[in-house]
Parts: C-alpha cells; sequence; structure tokens
C-alpha cells in the first residue's frame, strides 16, 4: 500500500472515528439515562419498531454508496440516478408500512406498535432526500464537511430524545429523536454541499446491475441479523425482548462507534487497486490485523466481567439480563469481521458471490433457531453468538480464495494479540480493589488497568518486530508521519 493512500486512509479514518465516538459517546451516554428513565417494556416497543423499520429500509437499500465508490469513471448523472433510486425505494417502503402496520402490531401482540410504526416510518422518506454528494465525499475519502453537520446530528437528538424521556418517559421520546436526527441531517447535507440533485433513471440499468444483488442480500441480511430478535419477540414477553435487544445492542456500540466507521475508507482503498493481485492481498491482510488488534481486547473484556459492566452502566432494572452480555461478546466480534469482510467482497466487485454466501449460511442460521424452539434467552444468545462465529470463519476462508491475502500468516501476526488480552486479564484478575468502592469505580479500574497492559505489550511488540515484519513496519512509519504531520499543523 503506498504511503500517499495509506496515509489518505488513516487520515480519513481518524475523521470518520473522530465523528463516530462524538456521536456514539453520546448515543451511549442517551442509552444509560433511558435505561434509567425507562422500563423494559419501553425498549422492547422500541425493539419491535427498529426490527421493522431495519427490514424494510434493508430491502430498499440499492446499494448506492457501494456503486459509486467502486465506479471509477463518475459524473453528475450516476449521483442523480442513485439518489432518485433511493427516493423511489424509501417511499414505496415508506406506502407499504403504513399499509400493513396494523397486521404487525396484531402479528406480534403489541398494539401500541401501529401509531409508533407509523410515525417511525417517516424516516425513511427522509433519509431517501439527503444529497447524494455524501456519498461522493465518501469516494473521495473526504470525511470532513460532514463532521459538524454529524455534530450538531446528535447533539441536537439527543437534548429532544432526554429531555422528553424524563417528562413524558414512553417509547415516543426515542421515535420523535430518531426523526429528528434524520430530518437535521438531510436539511444539513444541502448546506455543506452545492450539488443539487435532480430526478433521473437514466443510468438506472448499470446501477441495477451491481444493486439488485445487494438489495436482495438486504432481506437476508436483515434475517441474518434480526431473525433472534423476531424469535424472542414471540417466544418471550415484551420485557424479555427489550432486555435482550438492549443487551445486543449496548455489545455492538464500539463496532458501530469505531470498527465500522474505519473500514469505510479501506473498502475504497481496497477498491482503487482491485487489479493488482499483490496490493489487494497485502490491503486486505492488514486490514484484518489491524481489526483483530482492536476486537480482541474489547471482546476478552465483555466475556470476562458481564455482571460488572451490565450493573454498572445499566442499573438494577437489568440485572437479570446481565449474564447475556457474555455470548454477545461473541456477536459483537464477528460483527466487526463480518462487516470489513463484506466491504472487501464488495470493493472488489463480487457482491454475487457475498449475496449466496449470505443465502446458505442465513438459511443455516434460521433453520438452526427455529429447531431448537424450547432454548431460554440465555441458550439462544450463546448458539446465535457460535454461528456467527462458525459462519465468519468460512467468509474469511472464502475472501482468502479471492484475495489470496494469506490466512495463515494473518492468524501468526494476530496470535500475540490473543496472548496481549489473557496475560492482561490474568494480572488485571490480582488486582485488589478498595471494598468500600463503587461498581463504578471498580469497572474503571479494571478497564484502565486491562487496557493499558494490553497496549503497552501491543506497542512492544509493534516497536520490536517493525524491521522484520512488513506490516508493522509500514503501519509503523504511516502512524509516526501522520502524527508529525500533526502537530506541524
Amino acid at each position: 500500500m503506498s504511503k500517499s493512500v495509506s496515509q489518505s486512509v488513516l487520515h480519513s479514518s481518524a475523521i470518520l472515528l473522530t465523528i463516530q465516538l462524538i456521536q456514539k459517546s453520546l448515543g451511549f451516554v442517551s442509552t444509560l439515562v433511558l435505561a434509567r428513565l425507562l422500563v423494559p417494556e419501553h425498549f422492547g416497543v422500541v425493539a419491535m419498531v427498529m426490527i421493522c423499520l431495519m427490514f424494510f429500509e434493508n430491502i430498499a437499500d440499492a446499494g448506492n454508496q457501494h456503486y459509486i465508490i467502486q465506479k471509477q469513471d463518475l459524473d453528475d448523472e450516476d449521483l442523480h440516478t442513485a439518489w432518485s433510486m433511493e427516493l423511489v425505494t424509501k417511499l414505496g417502503m415508506f406506502a407499504l408500512i403504513l399499509i400493513l402496520a396494523p397486521f404487525l402490531a396484531r402479528y406480534f401482540e403489541m398494539p401500541q406498535l401501529t401509531s409508533a410504526l407509523m410515525v417511525a416510518s417517516l424516516v425513511l422518506p427522509l433519509k431517501a432526500l439527503q444529497n447524494p454528494a455524501v456519498m461522493l465525499f465518501a469516494k473521495q475519502l473526504n470525511y470532513q464537511p460532514i463532521f459538524v453537520l454529524s455534530i450538531v446530528q446528535k447533539i441536537v437528538s439527543f437534548i429532544i430524545t432526554i429531555t422528553l424521556a424524563f417528562l413524558f418517559p414512553s417509547h415516543w421520546p426515542v421515535i420523535i429523536g430518531a426523526l429528528a436526527s434524520a430530518i437535521i441531517f438531510t436539511f444539513g447535507s444541502y448546506i455543506i454541499s452545492q450539488f443539487r440533485p435532480r430526478f433521473s433513471l437514466m443510468r438506472f440499468h448499470q446501477q441495477w446491475a451491481f444493486s439488485k444483488w445487494l438489495m436482495l442480500r438486504g432481506f437476508i441480511g436483515f434475517a441474518r441479523y434480526q431473525v433472534d430478535n423476531l424469535l424472542v419477540s414471540k417466544r418471550f414477553s415484551t420485557a424479555q425482548l427489550g432486555g435482550y435487544h438492549l443487551l445486543r445492542e449496548l455489545t455492538l456500540l464500539p463496532a458501530i462507534a469505531v470498527i465500522v466507521p474505519c473500514s469505510q475508507p479501506l473498502q475504497a482503498a481496497i477498491a482503487s487497486q482491485r487489479d493488482e493481485a499483490e496490493q489487494l492481498a497485502y490491503r486486505t491482510r492488514i486490514s484484518l490485523l489491524l481489526l483483530f488488534a482492536l476486537l480482541i481486547p474489547l471482546t476478552t473484556f465483555l466475556l470476562a466481567y458481564p455482571a460488572l459492566i451490565v450493573d454498572t452502566l445499566l442499573g438494577n432494572n437489568w440485572k437479570e439480563y446481565n449474564h447475556l452480555l457474555a455470548p454477545f461478546a461473541l456477536f459483537f466480534l464477528t460483527f466487526c469481521v463480518f462487516d470489513l469482510v463484506s466491504n472487501a467482497f464488495l470493493a472488489i466487485g463480487r457482491s454475487k458471490l457475498l449475496f449466496w454466501f449470505d443465502v446458505l449460511s442465513t438459511v443455516l442460521i434460521v433453520g438452526l433457531l427455529l429447531l431448537i424452539h424450547t432454548a431460554t434467552l440465555l441458550e439462544m444468545a450463546w448458539l446465535r453468538g457460535w454461528i456467527s462465529v462458525a459462519t465468519t470463519l468460512v467468509l474469511l476462508w472464502l475472501l482468502q480464495q479471492a484475495t489470496g491475502y494469506n490466512i495463515g500468516r494473518l492468524v501468526s501476526l494476530a496470535l500475540p494479540y490473543v496472548l496481549f488480552a489473557v496475560l492482561a486479564l490474568f494480572i488485571s484478575n490480582f488486582l485488589i480493589l478498595p471494598s468500600e468502592m463503587s461498581r463504578l469505580g471498580q469497572l474503571i479500574g479494571l478497564s484502565a488497568v486491562f487496557f493499558s497492559l494490553y497496549t503497552l505489550q501491543l506497542l512492544a511488540y509493534t516497536w520490536l518486530l517493525r524491521k522484520k515484519v512488513r506490516e508493522l513496519q509500514h503501519q509503523h512509519d504511516v502512524v509516526i508521519q501522520l502524527w508529525r504531520q500533526r502537530k506541524e499543523d
């Protein structure tokens, strides 16, 4: 990977990371506050609304951003067509939700779902109206224009949600906050760019040839990631659905805030060298290596201290669900890896292969969860976690066949990260904390020791082997160079 491309990727990742950290930090604080203002039953209704919206939104997702990123010769007509396709599909889904909402409420035995879903579905056309220039920024690895907009969007929606939840505790504050967020970003997208889309389907056939597999994959992706939530909604109470959904979403917050945004610039970087086999293999391998350096300690910590984390962050209303955090740690790990690997397949134009993998793996996941219909809430969470591990391993093998990134070398480079995490955990368990210390103090103390020990080992490993290992040397040099440029700026 050339220095200039690496710098662009890391610089873009840093901007995305900053945006997401601020947004998700507010989202995280919002979740913690809402967990104390609302009860599990309220979160159960919100969970069902979000699941239904995700289903229709995934079906309507034409994969326009992926198409724009991977297209070599791009012009305004491509952006007009992408915007128009998004508008048509999202408006169609919005109308369909209005028709189906009463039937869905009756099926899930949740009367309040009808009105909640109808109002929340306004998010779809609002998002469709966003300026397509935002997709162009992603292709150019230029995320600075949306930085301020994203921060304003999250701060305003945060204030609205928390204020309404304090005054009117129910599921409505969360829904209204989501609508406010969509309105702000859509309006702001026309302020940060002078580009103005117009309705046009001139490039429809070209985009459809690429996007049809992604739209089908949207339905399959929904089944893959939400089938357990749907089964919980039918087999257990609304409160249990709320607990299951909140714990799963809490576990995925680090992924959505840190890992997934960093993979977006990597997709553009991989796409730029898709025809150069050696560079493609190297970029894929080093991307996965960096990912595992982040995921391994986070997953280890979640597995080790589930009760302490949940009791401290969410409070007494959620004690009976704290055991769910451990199996969801596996889901967190595979969610991040699956996202990066999927983006790698899309970057090299293998959306059809990815679609058929999703079809087969989703059939397996749904079949196994349906067969074990007597599983408890905890058993379902563990089963879901281990199935995700198995399917992600298969996808990594397929990526090896497509890019030749050398999975054996990746394992040998990442194995020390596992040893560092285990050693850090072993030492942390010997930490003697004052008996009068609050649970928050215990969590802060343990996490500070654990992640500090892991980081020190990782830095020493990188420093000692940078002369012998190409990946470590390259990343070391680029990070140092970027750091010096930041100081000069």
